[in-house]
């Protein structure tokens, strides 16, 4: 494998895909994969969601939580000899737990990623979630008064 640099689309498919996830918007989400596309599970991580129905239905499993933020970070790339595109995606994607109290468990991921470039552009083969930790902890909920001029409720 050699590194890669990758044009810009490669890099957006990362964005637009935690944009997807976090609006549970399956049609978005089904844009960034090809059409036999997969998320996996890395390791002992056990998910599998292949194609147009394993993706809806990943979709719908994240309305468990109230909501998510995935937030990219590093992305690198890789070619091999025969012109496959392979990559890696760090990331923390935050969850607010369901319950009466507001609690976020945050993980750590990286995403082990191949991509098949089709005639409307790149796409996703295949995303390997592989989890490094996990942290959960107590927030709250955003609400208007925090936003006085003397922030008083930050403080």
């Amino acid at each position: 494998m050699a590194a890669y640099c990758a044009p810009q689309e490669l890099h957006d498919l990362a964005f637009r895909y935690a944009q997807a996830v976090d609006r549970r918007d399956a049609d978005k989400l089904l844009s960034v994969f090809t059409t036999d596309g997969a998320v996996m599970g890395y390791g002992d991580n056990p998910i599998s969601f292949r194609g147009e129905a394993g993706l809806r239905d990943m979709t719908e499993k994240l309305s468990a939580f109230r909501m998510t933020m995935h937030n990219v970070f590093n992305q690198i790339f890789e070619t091999d000899a025969s012109g496959n595109i392979t990559g890696e995606t760090y990331c923390v994607a935050s969850h607010i737990l369901p319950g009466k109290d507001w609690r976020v468990m945050d993980m750590a991921i990286r995403y082990h990623n191949s991509y098949r470039q089709q005639a409307d552009g790149w796409r996703f083969f295949e995303r390997r979630l592989e989890v490094q930790w996990v942290e959960t902890r107590a927030v709250s909920p955003f609400v208007a008064s925090m936003m006085k001029e003397d922030l008083g409720d930050f403080v």
